[in-house]
C-alpha cells in the first residue's frame, strides 16, 4: 500500500471567482500539457529488464543500497499495514507457512515453504500442515508449532492492531498443535484465499518473543522489541535500524534454504525523488524506487542508461481519493459522485502522470477478471457536478462564494502525506476547480506518521493514497467490508449491507468464475456509490544498477534471495 511536515496552503476563493453554470461548455485546462512521447521503444524507454546470460553463474557476497522513501511505522506486518516494511521483512526476514511462486505469472501457484506439505479436508475446512524440521530462529532457537499457534494468537487476539490481517482469519474456528512439527486450522466455511490471503501472507513469528505478551504490550515497540528488531528464519537477518537514516539486513547464512547470494541489504532511507536520482548519478545507489513520472520521461538517458537499467511493471495497485463517509459533506453518494466529476483524471494522468499510469474504476488487479470492463470512470464534468450539488442541497447563496446547505458552508481539507510529491501537485489542480464550483477545499500536507494515525481515528475529511502489495487474487473486506471500520482499513467508513452480503458469499465461493461475477457486481455497487475517487493504476517504475543481477519482475515483489552483483559501483565507474 501505499505509503512529514504539516503545512495548510490557504483557501483562495473570493466573491470575484467564475463559477461553473448549467449552460457553460466544460474547459480542458490541460490542453497544452500533453505527455512526452518517447523517442524509440527500446528496452531502455519501455522498462524491459535484461534477461540472464546463458550460462552465467552467480557471485557471492557484496551489498546493494536499495532507496525507501519513507520511514515505516515499524517492521512489524501483523501491527502496520505499511508497504514499505513488507518490502524489507516479508519473505525475507519473515516466512509464512506456504509461498506464492513469484514467476508463476499470472497463476502465482501456491509452493511449500515453512511447511514442507500440507492436506485439505473434501468439504475444504480442515487444513493441515507438516512443519520443517531443523529450521532455527535467527537467535538459534530451533522453529515448531508453538511458534505458529504463538502467531495466530495474536492475530485473533482483539487487542492488537491486526485487524487488517484479521479481516481474512474471521472464519478460522479452531487451529491446534498435533506435536512439535504438525498443525491443523479448522474453518467454519469454506474460503477462497484460505492459501495465498492467510498461510501465505501471514508470516510466522517466534513464541519466545512474543507468547507472553498482551496484546497491548504486543503493540508497543517499548514491550515488544520485533516491532523494530525482528527476528525471523528467513535468508536475510535484521542488523540495524537508524532512525532516518538506514534499514540494514544481513544473509542468514544457517538459512534452511537455498542461501542467499548477497551478504548485506541496505534500504536507504531518501525521501526526495530529485536527491534519489542525484544521488544515483554519483552511483551510491544500486535500486532508485520509485521513480517519478516525470522523471522516467525527462531522464537524460546519456548520464544514466550507461550504469542502470529501468523497470516499468504494472502490478497490483491504485490511487484513491477516499471521502469521510462520518463527514456531512460525504455522506450522500450525490456529493461523492459530483466530487469524481470535479476531478481531471485524465488531465491528471496527462499532465502528471505523463501517459503513464493508467485510468481504473476497479478495486482489484486490473488485468483480473474480477474487474467489470464495460464499467467506465465517470467523466470530469464540472457542470453535471454542479447539477448534483444543487440537487443535493449544496447551493450556493445569492452574493457568497461557498456552497451551504442548512446554513454550514462547504468547507473541507483535504489530507495528503508530505512526502507524496503526486498528491502535492495534484492537490491545487484539484482545488481550483473545487473553488469554482463553490466547494471550498483547504489542502493539509501531514507527516507520515501522524497521518497514519488521524487515518485510523478517522480525523479527516478527505485523503489520498494509493493501495498496493496485493496479488492477482484478493479479497475486499479488509478495506471494504463494514466490520473493517473499526480497526480495519475501512478509514472511510463505507457501509453498505449489500456490499457486505457479496463479501461474505464471494469468501466463500471456491469457483473462480463465479466468484468473479460476484466482485463484479460489487464493483458496481463502489462505482454508484463512488466511496473513492478512484484515480489510476500507476505503474512500478525502478532505476537498478547494471552490476546488480537476477532481477524479475513479479505481483509478489522484487526477490532480493536471487539477486547478486558482479562488482562494486567503484569499479563499474572505472570501468565507464
Amino acid at each position: 500500500m501505499v505509503r512529514f511536515r504539516v503545512a495548510a496552503i490557504a483557501c483562495l476563493a473570493c466573491s470575484a471567482c467564475r463559477y461553473w453554470s448549467g449552460n457553460e461548455a466544460i474547459l480542458n485546462q490541460n490542453t497544452a500539457l500533453e505527455p512526452i512521447k518517447p523517442a524509440s521503444f527500446d528496452d531502455w524507454e519501455t522498462g524491459r529488464l535484461a534477461q540472464p546470460k546463458p550460462g552465467e553463474v552467480p557471485r557471492q557476497g557484496g551489498e546493494i543500497v536499495a532507496q525507501i522513501n519513507v520511514e515505516p511505522p515499524s517492521l512489524n506486518h501483523l501491527v502496520d499495514s505499511d508497504w514499505v516494511a513488507s518490502r524489507i521483512v516479508d519473505h525475507h526476514v519473515y516466512e509464512s507457512l506456504v509461498d506464492v511462486d513469484p514467476y508463476d505469472h499470472p497463476n502465482y501457484r501456491i509452493v511449500p515453504g515453512l511447511a514442507e506439505r500440507w492436506e485439505v479436508s473434501d468439504d475444504k475446512r480442515l487444513y493441515t500442515f507438516w512443519l520443517r524440521r531443523g529450521v532455527t530462529w535467527h537467535d538459534g532457537v530451533p522453529f515448531t508449532s508453538r511458534d505458529v499457534l504463538a502467531t495466530f494468537d495474536k492475530v485473533q487476539d482483539p487487542m492488537t492492531k491486526a485487524m487488517h490481517v484479521r479481516a481474512y482469519t474471521s472464519d478460522i474456528e479452531s487451529y491446534r498443535a498435533l506435536g512439535d512439527y504438525q498443525v491443523e486450522f479448522r474453518f467454519k466455511r469454506p474460503y477462497f484465499l484460505i492459501m495465498d490471503g492467510i498461510f501465505a501472507d501471514i508470516t510466522i513469528q517466534p513464541a519466545h518473543r512474543i507468547a507472553a505478551l498482551t496484546g497491548t504490550q504486543y503493540n508497543d515497540a517499548a514491550s515488544n522489541p520485533l516491532n523494530r528488531q525482528p527476528l525471523g528464519t528467513g535468508p536475510f537477518r535484521f542488523e540495524s535500524w537508524l532512525s532516518n537514516q538506514r534499514i540494514t539486513l544481513v544473509r542468514n547464512d544457517a538459512y534452511w534454504g537455498k542461501v542467499a547470494h548477497l551478504e548485506r541489504l541496505v534500504f536507504r532511507i531518501v525521501k526526495e525523488a530529485t536527491i534519489a536520482l542525484e544521488l544515483a548519478e554519483r552511483q551510491e545507489l544500486d535500486v532508485v524506487y520509485p521513480v517519478r513520472a516525470e522523471q522516467w520521461v525527462r531522464m537524460e538517458r546519456q548520464r544514466f542508461e550507461p550504469f542502470y537499467q529501468r523497470s516499468l511493471f504494472y502490478d497490483a495497485n491504485y490511487a484513491w481519493i477516499g471521502y469521510n463517509e462520518k463527514r456531512s459533506f460525504f455522506d450522500d453518494a450525490r456529493v461523492r459522485r459530483a466530487m469524481t466529476m470535479l476531478i481531471d483524471r485524465p488531465g491528471i494522468i496527462r499532465a502528471l502522470q505523463h501517459g503513464l499510469a493508467r485510468p481504473t474504476t476497479c478495486h482489484f488487479y486490473a488485468e483480473s477478471a474480477a474487474c467489470d470492463p464495460t464499467v467506465q470512470p465517470l467523466p470530469f464534468d464540472p457542470v453535471a457536478a454542479s447539477a448534483l450539488l444543487d440537487e443535493a442541497g449544496w447551493r450556493v447563496p445569492p452574493g457568497e462564494s461557498v456552497r451551504r446547505k442548512d446554513g454550514k458552508p462547504f468547507v473541507f481539507t483535504f489530507m495528503i502525506g508530505a512526502g507524496s510529491e503526486d498528491a502535492a501537485r495534484m492537490g491545487p489542480l484539484i482545488k481550483e476547480t473545487m473553488t469554482r464550483a463553490g466547494v471550498d477545499m483547504r489542502l493539509q500536507r501531514v507527516e507520515w506518521s501522524a497521518f497514519v494515525k488521524r487515518l485510523r481515528s478517522r480525523d479527516f475529511d478527505a485523503c489520498t493514497l494509493l493501495w498496493g502489495g496485493g496479488g492477482s487474487r484478493s479479497d475486499p473486506a479488509q478495506i471494504w467490508h463494514s466490520r473493517s471500520i473499526a480497526g480495519g482499513s475501512n478509514y472511510i467508513g463505507f457501509n453498505s449491507p449489500e456490499a457486505d452480503a457479496i463479501i461474505d458469499a464471494a469468501r466463500a465461493e471456491l469457483d473462480d468464475a463465479r466468484r468473479n461475477r460476484m466482485y463484479r457486481e460489487f464493483g458496481r455497487i463502489l462505482h454508484n456509490e463512488q466511496p473513492y475517487t478512484w484515480l489510476y493504476v500507476r505503474p512500478s517504475m525502478t532505476l537498478i544498477h547494471r552490476r546488480v543481477h537476477g532481477v524479475r519482475t513479479s505481483l509478489t515483489g522484487w526477490q532480493y534471495e536471487d539477486w547478486w552483483v558482479d562488482g562494486g559501483r567503484d569499479q563499474a565507474k572505472a570501468e565507464n
